[in-house]
């Protein structure tokens, strides 16, 4: 028989939406539990470290504009989560380089997944732990896992869209919403190179071939020095081949890598590249969406959080997790 657990509100996703609607919960005396699947938080903002080197392969940089996302910002910078990232950015046309447009980014530091693992150390997360299945009743919500049953009179899925229509009641105003949303892929790699490159910039956006951003990781605020390069595909091209071999993906990714390469460093030769990893994100971002900080239902003590639900950027996930909450619980 399975456990039962009883809280005032479970929230399913251990990203930025999810643990920032938990931690709201939490500063607002309720008794709340995060369910992730993974074996750590992060979602999109997630690191892959080894022993050859470390990768931020997700989400690459944030920015914050809302006044109460500046706010947790200058939080997080006193308490040395973050740091501004001030290296050059490139933009790459297929003819010449030129500098993107100022902005202030920040990453996480050491990791850009450590402000989120900071959040979670002062939350009931529960890792490895899939929900298969969500129910509403007269009594609230039965949040259905592998190993056990949890229940709560509110529900947050701060989730992929997809994977939230998923879960949700057939025909439900809420699944509707879920189903509605386009989501695109995004194929990652993480190489290192024997040797420096010696690029001029740290990132470069890449308008021209199917790859979309390459970054130098190490030159990123407070990683270690080396030679580790994160890849990005564009939607484009990750949606044709979302279903492909990941080794030939890494083929055709490296190639093009070299190709670009050979534009930035004419007759220089290569050093020894060595591809550590390809990650395929099914649900990168959302192309489509219903331009809200938060889908809440009230009544019945449901809500839907996430990036894809606003303008698919790190504040927008934050701001949803938090307006979730204050919806909910303002109702109550």
């Amino acid at each position: 028989m399975k456990a039962i657990n009883e809280f005032d509100l479970v929230v399913v996703g251990a990203g930025m939406a999810g643990l920032s609607a938990a931690a709201q919960a939490s500063a607002m005396g309720k008794r709340v539990c995060v369910l992730e699947k993974s074996r750590g938080p992060g979602g999109r903002m997630a690191t892959r470290a080894k022993e050859y080197g470390c990768w931020d392969h997700g989400a690459q940089y944030f920015t914050a504009r809302s006044p109460e996302f500046r706010a947790q910002v200058q939080q997080w910078l006193e308490a040395g989560l973050v740091a501004p990232w001030r290296e050059p950015i490139a933009v790459w046309d297929g003819e010449q380089l030129s500098v993107s447009r100022s902005r202030e980014r920040y990453v996480g530091v050491p990791q850009m997944k450590s402000p989120l693992v900071n959040r979670a150390a002062g939350l009931e997360v529960f890792y490895h732990t899939q929900v298969t299945q969500v129910q509403h009743r007269e009594s609230g919500w039965i949040i259905e896992t592998n190993q056990s049953q949890w229940c709560a009179p509110n529900l947050i899925l701060a989730l992929p869209a997809p994977q939230s229509q998923a879960l949700l009641p057939a025909g439900s105003a809420a699944q509707a919403l879920a189903a509605g949303a386009i989501m695109e892929p995004c194929w990652a790699m993480l190489l290192d190179v024997e040797y420096p490159l010696n690029l001029p910039f740290a990132a470069a956006f890449v308008n021209e071939g199917f790859l979309s951003w390459i970054a130098h990781n190490n030159r990123k605020p407070e990683r270690e020095t080396g030679e580790c390069y994160v890849l990005h595909a564009t939607a484009e091209w990750s949606r044709a081949h979302l279903e492909a071999l990941p080794e030939i993906v890494q083929t055709m990714m490296l190639e093009e890598f070299m190709r670009v390469l050979a534009h930035w460093l004419p007759g220089q030769q290569l050093p020894p590249i060595h591809v550590r990893y390809v990650h395929r994100w099914r649900f990168a971002r959302a192309t489509e969406h219903d331009a809200r900080a938060a889908a809440v239902w009230p009544e019945q003590g449901l809500a839907l959080a996430g990036d894809w639900l606003t303008d698919a950027r790190i504040e927008g996930a934050y701001c949803s997790g938090v307006a979730a909450v204050i919806a909910l619980f303002e109702f109550r």
